[in-house]
């Protein structure tokens, strides 16, 4: 082996590391914690899960923490055969979350770079580019651990496709499968979806150029080798796919059941889909980062513009500082931001520069799919074409958060721009001189043009109204929002000159191409360095993070008293947070992917009966009778606060399981949601006709009782005289719960909508519940053996292509 050859490749991952050293220093050095909203929430989900796995070792695959009962492999599930975790460990070099992640991204961009023979180390700045961009740092800051692991590995799934169109079958094989199975393997479907958009862009154009240049049999081969190598990576996460799957179609991103629901075609409701939407200049923040005022709340100076306009208005120094902790700098289309998605100035510059220089399907792809992920962005703000897409464009409507689309333009504009710059470099100097003064010419002078255009602009946003009713200066922060637009328009003004001039004078040869390359990489660095440091910097990071926030307050204590099985509902925010789960079972919770029926429950019913508690609470009144279906969920405890005070013991709750008297049967999910706030759900059971055979016969009273619970296994002991209906506390679940009468299995019956029912003969019986889901248990089976394979084929395919090789190669 050459030794020379693979010297840019230890740089580009020793600089790599050294970044992730300066970005994470108080995570690697330290022993400290990032301060991640979505991480703690899911920790706080996460409790029953890992609380069962360390007392049996086994895996959970339901629990009751949130929403009264999901599915556990939609929030914390550890899978056997998932040996790629192995493979994810080895290839971030077991560098801890999110360092990993970051790490990745560089590496699998800078792939993606050396599969177009890109310059090395100039590569090595593309992966810079690519895992310091802020749509990256603030994904990372927020939480969203899976979705930058799923970006992270997009780059590498890319080269390993373009990879099997340049003919090289044997390293697109084992990149694309290898690289498929860490993507799939992120669980951000999400993300993959968008990468899927790439690709099809990609490869239409494809198909275009084979088409025209009749090499059809080449193409379709290609396609093969990936089919191949896909259904590989696929399969080494089957189980995760599966059940995925498998519960989307009854959450909140599956068919409605409701007539009232207008998206009855199944997906997500339009307006919780593109309440995220960018405006339709969001993306000038490619460019400037503060174009939108940065984030909804920024932190700025004593020496800010406003900071100064409060001091010659008489305000105090304390109070000064007071107000310039959190300003509402923010004045774009989103509801709230926590920061502008920076692609960086230079890399703009460079995407100029490619579209000028570069030739062919290559550029005409990069150009389509940048364009097309902008457009998906603007979501609400284009109708037109995005509500075409939500509604016909296979799977596009399972997915919320429509500016999340800027991740396609996050990864093909830079692709664009450093081929711009391989062109450049291989090009006659004669020839690309005044194309590189064009691309510096349009960039710098947008940026200068944008400074000069400022001052005519009003910088109004739409919370503007509502700040001045709240008492902010508003004219005061539209001062300051300009003074940042213009600030940072200079800023990048600056980055595109020094980035440009630095080509110009390499090209020129007035500088040597290692120190040109080292002068470039540098210049990336002190452009995103900084900037990133705006969103994650060391008051991100904190001791005892997860500790500090599930902190054991009175409440939780007093609630902890009671080892029984119940539920707590928490009247703050309870479908938002996940604080309560760490400790209890909760009515509410923080998950993307709700069940639907659960859902409609929230909407029609528990939100209404929440409202009408507070009130009935604020009279003084403790006698919660008359809230059926929280009191059918087993809501035994209401918690409004953290002292021990705060928490009211409702004696109304139904239990764990009660025999009912009545059954009144209804024909459609309409009539059973309806019906359900005309009964007393503790006598009466709704019951769809159409779907479940109604027990006949008069219905017994009796007693039922829990006599042990685990997440997945439940067990009841009944005493009745003659056959009745019990129903339970527990969320109705099809795939993977099944019943058991004394070891005989029952069928276990939806009632009141969302929960289990059982028709129990007379007599004293064991009943028991348990949750084995085929798609865990078999999935499980396929990942162990179709990850084994994988390992061996990159194995035997890297063996092969080196002894394969001539000699002195």
């Amino acid at each position: 082996m050459n030794f020379k050859n693979i010297t840019p490749h230890i740089v580009a991952v020793v600089l790599f590391i050294l970044i992730n050293l300066i970005m994470y220093w108080p995570i690697l050095m330290e022993n400290k914690g990032l301060n991640q909203n979505d991480i703690l929430q899911g920790a706080g989900a996460n409790q029953e899960i890992i609380d069962y796995r360390a007392e049996t070792g086994e895996e959970a695959l339901w629990t009751n923490s949130m929403f009264s009962g999901m599915p556990a492999y939609l929030i914390n599930v550890q899978w056997s055969g998932e040996l790629t975790y192995y493979i994810y460990k080895a290839v971030s070099l077991w560098l801890p979350s999110p360092a990993s992640h970051t790490f990745v991204a560089m590496l699998s961009f800078y792939i993606l770079l050396m599969v177009f023979r890109v310059n090395p180390y100039l590569a090595i700045g593309g992966g810079i580019a690519y895992g310091l961009n802020t749509f990256f740092l603030i994904s990372v800051e927020a939480g969203h651990i899976w979705k930058v692991a799923a970006i992270s590995l997009m780059p590498a799934v890319l080269g390993g496709i373009i990879l099997a169109f340049k003919k090289q079958y044997l390293w697109a094989f084992i990149l694309t499968s290898l690289a498929m199975a860490m993507e799939i393997r992120s669980n951000h479907l999400q993300i993959t979806y968008y990468l899927l958009l790439i690709v099809l862009v990609f490869g239409l154009f494809q198909l275009i150029s084979a088409f025209r240049n009749k090499t059809l049999p080449d193409f379709f081969k290609a396609i093969g080798v990936l089919i191949l190598a896909v259904l590989l990576g696929v399969s080494t996460n089957i189980g995760k796919v599966w059940t995925a799957y498998e519960y989307g179609q009854y959450s909140i991103r599956g068919p409605a059941e409701l007539t009232s629901n207008t998206e009855s075609s199944g997906g997500l409701d339009r307006d919780y889909a593109f309440a995220w939407s960018n405006g339709i200049w969001e993306p000038f923040t490619f460019l400037i980062p503060n174009f939108y005022g940065g984030a909804s709340q920024e932190e700025l100076s004593m020496s800010s513009d406003l900071a100064e306009g409060l001091k010659q208005r008489g305000v105090g120094s304390g109070q000064v500082r007071s107000i310039v902790k959190n300003v509402p700098t923010y004045w774009g289309d989103q509801p709230f931001t926590s920061g502008p998605y920076y692609m960086g100035a230079i890399v703009i510059f460079l995407f100029i520069l490619g579209i000028i220089l570069v030739k062919g399907p290559e550029k005409w792809w990069l150009i389509t799919a940048s364009i097309l992920g902008i457009v998906l962005s603007w979501g609400k703000n284009f109708e037109l074409f995005n509500y075409f897409m939500f509604d016909y464009f296979p799977g596009y409507n399972k997915f919320r958060s429509v500016s999340m689309t800027v991740a396609i333009p996050f990864l093909t504009m830079p692709l664009l721009g450093f081929l711009g710059v391989k062109k450049l470099i291989e090009s006659d100097w004669k020839d690309s001189k005044k194309k590189l003064i064009t691309a510096i010419s349009i960039t710098a002078g947008l940026c200068l043009v944008l400074v000069i255009t400022s001052y005519i602009m009003q910088f109004r946003g739409a919370v503007d109204a509502q700040l001045a009713d709240q008492g902010w200066p508003v004219d005061l922060i539209r001062e300051q929002r300009a003074s940042m637009f213009r600030t940072d328009a200079f800023r990048s003004f600056f980055f595109i000159i020094l980035g440009g001039g630095i080509l110009y004078f390499w090209k020129a040869g007035k500088l040597k191409q290692n120190l040109a390359i080292g002068l470039f990489i540098a210049a990336l660095l002190i452009d995103f360095i900084p900037l990133g440091k705006r969103y994650l910097n060391d008051e991100n990071f904190q001791k005892n993070v997860k500790r500090n926030f599930f902190q054991k307050t009175e409440a939780h204590q007093r609630i902890l008293q009671d080892d029984g099985h119940y539920r707590v509902l928490n009247l703050n925010n309870p479908f938002n947070e996940a604080k309560t789960s760490y400790y209890h079972s909760s009515i509410g919770g923080y998950h993307g992917a709700k069940m639907r029926r659960y859902q409609d429950l929230i909407n029609l019913h528990i939100q209404q009966e929440m409202n009408a508690l507070i009130e009935k609470l604020r009279s003084g009144s403790t006698d919660l009778s008359e809230f059926g279906v929280l009191n059918m969920l087993n809501t035994k405890y209401i918690k409004f606060g953290n002292q021990a005070g705060q928490v009211i013991q409702n004696n109304n709750s139904f239990g764990n399981a009660w025999f009912v008297e009545n059954i009144q049967p209804v024909k459609n999910p309409d009539e059973e949601i309806e019906t359900l706030g005309q009964i007393n759900p503790n006598e009466t059971a709704v019951i769809n006709q159409t779907r479940f055979d109604i027990p006949q016969g008069d219905l017994s009273e009796g007693n039922i009782n829990l006599k042990s619970y685990a997440p997945n296994e439940l067990v009841y002991q009944s005493d009745n005289t003659q056959s009745g209906l019990a129903l339970f506390s527990e969320i109705y679940y099809p795939k993977g719960w099944k019943a058991y009468i004394d070891g005989k299995e029952a069928e276990i019956l939806q009632a009141n909508y969302v929960l289990r029912a059982l028709e129990i003969p007379a007599g004293q019986h064991e009943i028991r519940f348990e949750f084995k889901p085929a798609a865990y248990y078999t999935g499980n089976t396929i990942m162990m053996i179709s990850s084994i394979i994988l390992i061996i084929v990159v194995i035997g395919g890297i063996v092969y292509s080196f002894i394969s090789k001539p000699d002195g190669q």
